[in-house]
């Protein structure tokens, strides 16, 4: 028998909804509403006491992470968006979660869009590197989704000034390791500060992986500049390209919107370019890759409808580049996907593998997007 039948079996959507407890608007509205600004949480200053009443009083919610702290604000069409959506935010120099919801709150609440920021001390003396962000992130998705409906929407990685040219790390990190975001969106910022070096050079972790062609492999990208942004001391215009370039040239799809009166902050008010952002996210494809949650789901509904092939279950997924794989001992089979080409294989005990198709295939059958 192959796996290859697997689609067919509609039990395993039932099996699905038993395995995990379900995360639902009834439970997120209780999350965001229990112990939402904590009294450990780093003061703000200055226009941040408003902001920070504003967001507190709109519902949101405010959690500490180590020594940072990062805010979570979900309005009420997201729980009936077709196709709901979550930003991840980074804000820019000297910036805070509460000032980047207070540009972007009323966007975010027409579009029905989930917005999570994370204070990471962006162009500041202890700014978190990508590393420490890229788990703070996967810490963050865990927390917020183990109450709130997070697990089907479609996520995006959003950076301003520092915090866009950050994202360009964050998201190669996240396609070497859990692939949880669908693309960045990269506003008003590529080279990293200090500029003395000129706009040519990104982050370290981009400069490292100038010959790695896969970098970004699968992923989307919608960027800004602005003409007269001159906060480089250069035209904003003339960096984002370099971003833009580097992206499709290692693996990755991007578009850039050019606004020629465009300034450093003019993305949130500027409602053409701003209705474009919105509409590349709403119109853009599912991803032909599956991440590794979503791979685990895939091998865990083939040990429920396949025990004869794969025993003992459940196995543990392990990795071996470029595949992510379970080994069966009993029945001396696995399963795997591939990294490379993200297809779902089968070995038999024989030895003999069988390429049962792209994995993303199965997903949507699965309840595992």
């Amino acid at each position: 028998m192959r796996l290859r039948c697997l689609g067919l079996l509609t039990v395993l959507l039932v099996m699905q909804s038993a395995l995990a407890a379900t995360a639902t608007q009834a439970t997120c509205q209780e999350y965001l509403a229990t112990s939402p600004s904590p009294t450990d949480i780093p003061a703000v200053t200055g226009p941040g006491v408003a902001q920070r009443t504003s967001f507190l009083a709109s519902g949101g919610k405010l959690v500490t992470i180590a020594n940072r702290y990062y805010s979570v604000s979900i309005p009420a069409a997201f729980y009936t968006a077709a196709n709901p959506i979550v930003i991840f935010d980074l804000h820019g120099t000297g910036g805070y979660p509460e000032a980047e919801w207070n540009d972007w709150h009323t966007a975010m609440e027409e579009r029905g869009v989930a917005f999570i920021a994370l204070g990471w001390g962006g162009g500041a003396p202890g700014a978190a590197p990508d590393t420490e962000i890229y788990q703070h992130v996967k810490q963050i998705f865990q927390e917020v989704g183990a109450a709130c409906p997070l697990s089907g929407a479609t996520k995006w990685l959003m950076g301003f000034s520092v915090g866009s040219a950050m994202s360009f790390a964050v998201m190669i990190r996240d396609v070497a390791d859990q692939r949880l975001f669908r693309g960045q969106i990269a506003v008003s910022g590529a080279s990293i500060g200090p500029l003395t070096t000129g706009r040519e050079v990104l982050h370290d972790t981009v400069e490292a992986n100038r010959s790695n062609t896969r970098a970004v492999k699968g992923t989307l990208s919608w960027m800004y500049c602005g003409d007269k942004d001159l906060d480089h001391s250069w035209s904003m215009c003339t960096e984002m390209p370099l971003g833009q370039a580097f992206v499709n040239e290692h693996g990755g799809q991007a578009t850039l919107y050019q606004d020629p009166n465009g300034e450093h902050h003019s993305l949130p008010a500027s409602s053409v370019p701003r209705n474009q952002m919105f509409d590349y996210l709403v119109a853009a494809p599912a991803s032909s890759w599956v991440n590794i949650a979503q791979t685990d789901c895939l091998f865990n509904a083939a040990e429920v409808a396949f025990p004869s092939l794969l025993t003992p279950k459940p196995a543990a997924s392990l990795t071996a580049a470029p595949f992510r794989y379970r080994y069966y001992t009993k029945t001396n089979s696995a399963i795997g996907v591939s990294m490379d080409d993200d297809r779902f294989y089968y070995l038999d005990s024989s030895g003999i593998l069988t390429d049962l198709g792209m994995a993303a295939g199965f997903l949507d059958q699965l309840s595992c997007r």
